[in-house]
């Protein structure tokens, strides 16, 4: 038996490490790379592993964690501060959603209830994905980045009362609206007892344990908080996410949230692998034979669909044209709950395989096709918003014209957030001439209200550079680390100002060479200088004079990349 199971693990390790190593190399997430290693080796592919009470259970234990993050995430105050976003704009897209798809299903003879649910799985996006994507472009902040995170937290909040009708229908073997009914009424019973019962509970216990200074009994504290809560669910009736998003919910409001974030992290990404694992075992490839029409009629569902959905949503709101044609993209895939909801469904006999599969196969690709979508986001608003794009190009362009026209041999601070404002404090101070270009509207305004001389506008664009006076410009500093923009903010400077000198500050050291390689004059990674700079001071206080202090240190920083000597900075 242990011989079996272990030929099972490496298995799937092995698959799973091929299919990502895969999708790495394309630019796609992880989730995809899982679901295609469960694919390849279930029972619908090589039939190396079949579906088990094993492959269930370690299934089971990813939902549990994966629901226990999202708890941690959901945080009342910043929901209530969001309210608007939050509450109408994600209850318009969850539920026009479910009503339209819904509709649709109903009319091809799909029963009410079943039809809620496929309409609930098609309206969830993946956090994940979405989340990972919108750092990596630096809009995380952004409107259009803090309106998707908002509907993206509705959405997981929705996901709630869809597991507690399946744990109904699993209870009952059928829909049964009393049953339902009673397990909402225990699931807000349990969330009031979460909010005024454990929470003062649980944040004692963290505490104490937090003071043993032991990290083996904190993390050991947070898995028994995260399956016991979950089994404490499945003893009040309810589905085990259910229990174990309460509590992530109830530690998420402490403050031992981000430690309790990086000890779970390892355990929940592990996981929540084996999950898409087993959810690509049960996709069976032959639906997109046996009934193509189907999985076409998905993706298009999930896909057009939930962009229409979302541009409704966004001129019902009122939100500015390209704000929601950039959210309509970035949502438009499915996500990790709708494929839990599927197979949870499937499982349970609420949705037939012959409806369910060609739906779970839509997530699927719409999910391997969401990082590119949220990429090329911002281009599609363009060409769709058109003319009405350009005006407000050239009015922003003009604006910058106008305030940079008087300037000469000057620099251009491209992001004015938390470097760049430091940075043109020191400027004003030494009087030199700058203009700082920043594309983020909140940060933009914190900068213009602490009286700096900047202008909104984003520097990664070829006019707006020209606008800033990079022809005329002794330098450009780039106070972000986002490899594509830096790249082309450097190839334009240099084709406009061949003689312009270029530093870009990078949060660590990692990425220096590559940064020199696209041709930037000086790299200044942020933890090198804040390292050096307290070696500095330990030098002092150890009674080092302040010239050896220096030398030093100039010594070792030369030794940190002998291969970018000169290039890099202090």
């Amino acid at each position: 038996m242990a011989d079996v199971l272990l030929i099972k693990t490496l298995v799937v390790i092995l698959a799973s490490v091929s299919s990502i190593s895969l999708v790495a190399r394309a630019g796609l997430p992880a989730a995809g790379g899982y679901l295609m290693a469960g694919l390849v080796i279930g029972p619908h592919g090589l039939h190396l592993i079949a579906t088990s009470d094993e492959t269930r259970f370690l299934a089971e234990l990813g939902i549990i964690f994966l629901m226990f993050m999202v708890g941690l995430e959901f945080s009342f105050s910043a929901m209530i501060a969001a309210r608007r976003d939050v509450f109408v704009a994600g209850s318009l897209q969850v539920g026009l959603t479910v009503l339209i798809v819904a509709g649709i299903a109903m009319l091809w003879g799909v029963g009410l209830p079943t039809a809620v649910l496929l309409g609930g799985a098609v309206a969830m996006s993946s956090t994940a994905i979405t989340l990972k994507q919108l750092v990596d472009q630096g809009d995380v902040s952004s409107q259009q980045g803090r309106l998707v995170l908002a509907t993206l937290l509705f959405q997981d909040l929705a996901t709630l009362p869809f597991l507690v009708v399946l744990g109904g229908w699993k209870q009952s073997g059928g829909p049964e609206p009393l049953e339902t009914l009673r397990q909402l009424g225990i699931a807000a019973g349990a969330l009031g007892v979460a909010a005024f019962v454990c929470r003062p509970v649980f944040r004692a216990w963290l505490t104490w344990v937090a003071r043993t200074n032991s990290a083996d009994l904190f993390l050991l504290t947070v898995l028994l908080l995260a399956l016991g809560t979950a089994f404490a669910g499945r003893l009040a009736d309810l589905s085990t996410p259910i229990g174990a998003f309460l509590a992530g919910m109830v530690v998420g409001e402490s403050d031992f949230r981000h430690q309790v974030e990086d000890d779970i992290r390892p355990f929940r990404d592990v996981l929540l692998g084996l999950f898409f694992v087993t959810t690509g075992m049960e996709v069976d490839p032959s639906t997109i034979t046996a009934a193509p029409m189907a999985v076409l009629a998905w993706i298009i569902a999930c896909l057009p669909g939930k962009a229409v959905v979302v541009l409704l949503v966004g001129a019902i709101m009122r939100w500015p044209a390209p704000v929601s044609t950039r959210a309509a993209l970035i949502l438009a895939h499915g996500g990790e709950d709708g494929l839990l909801l599927l197979t949870l469904a499937m499982k349970v006999g609420a949705i037939e395989p012959n409806v369910g599969q060609p739906a779970l196969l839509a997530l699927a690709a719409t999910m391997a096709l969401g990082p590119m979508l949220i990429l090329r986001s911002a281009r599609f608003a363009e060409f769709v918003n058109g003319a009405s794009h350009r005006a407000k190009a050239d009015a922003e362009e003009a604006a910058i014209r106008a305030e940079s026209q008087n300037l000469g041999d000057h620099v251009i601070l491209c992001g004015c957030g938390r470097v760049g404002r430091l940075v043109s404090l020191v400027l004003e101070a030494a009087k030199v001439p700058y203009i700082a270009v920043e594309s983020d509207l909140m940060r933009f305004r914190r900068a213009k209200k602490s009286g700096h001389k900047v202008v909104f506008g984003d520097a990664g664009r070829k006019r707006v550079l020209e606008a800033a006076g990079v022809t005329r410009a002794r330098l450009v500093v780039l106070t972000f680390d986002r490899r594509h923009a830096v790249e082309r903010i450097l190839h334009y400077a240099r084709e406009q100002n061949p003689a312009v000198s270029s530093i870009v500050s990078v949060a660590d050291d990692q990425e220096i060479i590559s940064f020199v390689r696209a041709g930037a004059s000086t790299v200044f990674p942020e933890n090198v200088a804040a390292g050096l700079a307290l070696a500095d001071q330990v030098l002092l206080v150890c009674g080092f004079s302040q010239d050896t202090a220096a030398n030093i240190v100039t010594t070792v920083r030369a030794e940190l990349n002998p291969e970018l000597r000169g290039r890099v900075g202090r």
